[in-house]
């Protein structure tokens, strides 16, 4: 009996000295560039397999996602993979956007706009967008093991199910405020899952208008040289008392700009709300009547607000409203003889002015552009004062059109033509020096100006 009894106490003190068993260690993953997919248009995939390349393991998504994926669109192509991020790219004319998601649940990480001429494939991403996508990879975090913890639960916790089973709504108040040790992957699991869950609404929402700008031109700059005619007439002066005049051609230096703000930032409405401004200026103009010269002046400035209504990335219907200047003067005497200026009034046609036009973008490397306008005449000029018909009144039409060619990226050539009338009502007092109730001011001008569009 003693032999048992001293082989019964040496297990008891071997089992009391001993400490309790290690769990083995999980298993590290492997070594390795961090994984990362990229969503794209096959050319635009490949440059982004090239710049990530150097520090993800970047792979190519053959089966497009939508433009605005789900966290659980993000998590087909994360989980297998194991990646960190999503790189989605996509292209609207000019324009691309390139989105970097969370590879866990799919938030957005980064968004890069940056224009690339659509028929020109890209050689390497702007520095500073290829540097924001690469730090936005490094941010991201690869999906959790879905269902890992459910598959291996520990052992204890059946045991207490069995014993003494409880509500569910218990059990979740009762990991809330004394949360054991065993639980925390479980609990960990469930807040993941349900914020997943609500990342499925949050992304659709946050990725769902992204921030891409306008494939159409925000900004058009024109400067170059116009020619125009001059041709005044007058109606029922049968004393022709007033001087008709006559200008073959005349050279000006002309200025066109419309400016689109918004279309910088955004496709909406607001990329089509801008400003339009146009001018030109004579230079080295004068009149001559036989031998003697007068100094003559003439500008015109048009400044107005902009809409246009596209339809597509290469046609649009545009409007502008605004004021219109258009000032044409004779010196009173000749500058080089003294002679007086025969009765030929100088004109100063101002008032407010519509005008509705079309423009075909881009047909190749070559656009076309017509519109046709209005002014409401409020003055005239020396022709409204009392040396001449005090109580006139008019209005004027105008169109043009052009046609552009473009010569390298953002430069273009384009050549043009427009016509302005103005159609005066005199009203002439009874008794007045000039009794000619009517008259027509015609500007016929052509314009060859370079173009900077963006």
């Amino acid at each position: 009996m003693r032999t048992p009894a001293c082989v019964l106490l040496i297990l008891l003190a071997t089992s009391a000295f001993a400490g309790p068993k290690k769990k083995p260690a999980a298993a590290k993953p492997a070594s390795g560039k961090p994984a990362v997919v990229v969503d794209a248009p096959p050319a635009m995939a490949r440059l982004l397999q090239s710049t990530l390349g150097t520090r993800f393991a970047a792979t190519i998504n053959t089966n497009a996602i939508s433009d605005s994926p789900t966290a659980k669109e993000v998590r087909s192509l994360t989980v297998p993979a194991k990646a960190i991020a999503v790189v989605l790219a996509r292209s609207a004319g000019d324009s691309w956007s390139v989105t970097v998601l969370n590879g866990a649940d799919g938030t957005p990480l980064e968004n890069q706009v940056f224009r690339a001429a659509a028929r020109k494939p890209l050689k390497a991403l702007p520095k500073n967008v290829a540097g924001a996508i690469v730090l936005a990879c490094a941010t991201g975090q690869a999906p959790p093991a879905e269902a890992a913890p459910q598959a291996e639960p520990p052992k204890t916790e059946p045991k207490v199910a069995e014993t003494k089973p409880e509500p569910a709504k218990k059990t979740e108040v009762a990991t809330k405020t004394e949360p054991p040790k065993k639980e925390v992957t479980s609990s960990t699991t469930t807040t993941s899952s349900s914020s997943s869950t609500s990342s499925e609404t949050t992304i659709s929402s946050s990725t769902s208008a992204p921030t891409t700008p306008s494939p159409l031109p925000a900004l058009r700059v024109g400067l170059g040289f116009r020619g125009f005619g001059r041709s005044l007439t007058w109606a029922g002066d049968p004393e022709q008392a007033l001087a008709k005049y006559g200008l073959t051609f005349a050279p000006a230096v002309a200025l066109d700009a419309t400016w689109y703000p918004g279309a910088h930032v955004t496709s909406g409405v607001l990329a089509n709300l801008g400003v339009a401004f146009a001018g030109d200026i004579a230079v080295g103009v004068s009149s001559k009547q036989d031998t003697s010269k007068f100094g003559t002046r003439a500008d015109r400035f048009r400044i107005s607000a902009a809409f246009r209504q596209p339809f597509g990335s290469v046609f649009s219907v545009e409007a502008v409203a605004g004021a219109s200047l258009q000032r044409f003067s004779i010196d009173p005497v000749a500058a080089n003889d003294g002679t007086p200026r025969p009765n030929i009034p100088s004109v100063a046609f101002t008032g407010p002015r519509g005008a509705v036009g079309v423009r075909l973008v881009k047909l190749g490397p070559v656009g076309v552009d017509a519109m046709g306008g209005f002014t409401f005449l409020v003055s005239t000029g020396e022709l409204g004062t009392d040396a001449y018909f005090k109580r006139a009144r008019g209005f004027g039409v105008d169109a043009g059109a052009g046609v552009s060619v473009e010569l390298v990226d953002n430069l273009h050539l384009r050549a043009s033509f427009d016509w302005t009338r103005y159609f005066l009502t005199l009203n002439p007092e009874e008794g007045a020096r000039f009794t000619a109730p009517s008259a027509s001011d015609q500007y016929l001008g052509g314009s060859v100006a370079l173009q900077w569009v963006m």
